[in-house]
């Protein structure tokens, strides 16, 4: 991409560390999709095959029926969204590698079915706003709240990024976008996780606190957060002085990587921890492998 050019004023090619790094994020999520898209299939056909049994049991009205029936099948139409933003990331993988420069186009078509995937979520947000105030059983106020967010934060600016990635002549509207849709998204995923432990293991886990569930409770206050603070940071550094700090990029990174796998350790002693695992993005556990190969990398100047 010729906005961004290093001081040295030298040719685009990727060190080896950073083109494997970024492989196996393209890979590890490429996977996680493949999982959770086979998942909701299973799922689907469950739901298909005992609705009308898992009702009578719950004892729900009809509306909240309807709208149980939409938020399921809405969430499992976002996987396939989802998946194929994965092979979209790792077509876009193979040609950052090989330094081709229509990757821009595949990384946003990357960002427009992520987005598209988290506007799957409202579904599942209005259930549960709107029988928290029903009082329908079932629902918390918290997960309705966790997922409006995070389809505001980060699937409006995603498709605006997406949209103008597909400019790739507008680079300061690139670079704009990019800065503010970064610390977005990242602030999405804490709140995600935050109001997740609020409403889910922080309720379940044991009584009396040990070590391991404080750990864990600072981990979903702070972790990310911190990410998205240095993500901010670097956004304002790239958008000011046309800079990219690679340090604070990278920290981010594995800041960002390492909730994931605090809570994988986690897990291992506090069991609500180890039964809602499936439910995190545990593909992130690899974040810090590009972070850390980004430290081998000098900080670069962007030509807009």
């Amino acid at each position: 991409m010729e906005m961004f050019k290093s001081n040295s004023d030298v040719k685009h090619k990727l060190p080896n560390h950073l083109k494997i790094s970024i492989l196996i994020i393209a890979s590890s999520f490429l996977a996680y999709s493949v999982y959770w898209t086979a998942y909701s299939v299973l799922w689907i056909y469950n739901i298909t095959i005992n609705i009308t049994s898992w009702f009578r049991i719950l004892n729900i009205g009809n509306l909240q029926q309807n709208i149980i029936i939409i938020q399921e099948y809405a969430a499992s139409a976002g996987y396939f969204l989802a998946i194929i933003s994965a092979i979209f990331a790792f077509q876009c993988a193979i040609l950052i590698i090989k330094n081709n420069k229509k990757y821009l186009d595949k990384l946003g078509k990357t960002l427009l079915f992520n987005a598209l995937f988290f506007a799957m979520l409202l579904p599942s947000s209005i259930h549960h706003l709107l029988g928290s105030f029903l009082s329908w059983t079932n629902v918390d106020i918290y997960v309705g709240l966790s997922f409006l967010l995070q389809v505001l934060l980060i699937a409006p600016t995603s498709i605006i990024l997406s949209h103008k990635l597909r400019k790739p002549h507008s680079k300061t509207s690139i670079l704009k976008w990019v800065t503010i849709s970064a610390p977005l998204a990242v602030l999405g995923f804490w709140i995600k996780y935050l109001l997740f432990w609020l409403a889910t293991l922080y309720p379940l886990g044991p009584k009396q606190p040990n070590l391991a569930t404080i750990i864990g409770g600072v981990n979903s206050f702070v972790t990310l957060l911190i990410a998205g603070i240095l993500t901010s940071l670097a956004c304002i550094i790239v958008y000011r002085k046309k800079r990219v700090n690679i340090r604070v990029v990278g920290i981010a990174l594995i800041l960002f990587g390492s909730h994931f796998i605090i809570y994988d350790l986690i897990s291992i002693w506090v069991p609500v921890y180890k039964s809602f695992l499936y439910l995190t993005d545990f593909w992130m556990i690899v974040l810090p492998i590009l972070g850390l190969s980004l430290f081998k990398m000098k900080s670069f100047n962007i030509n807009t």
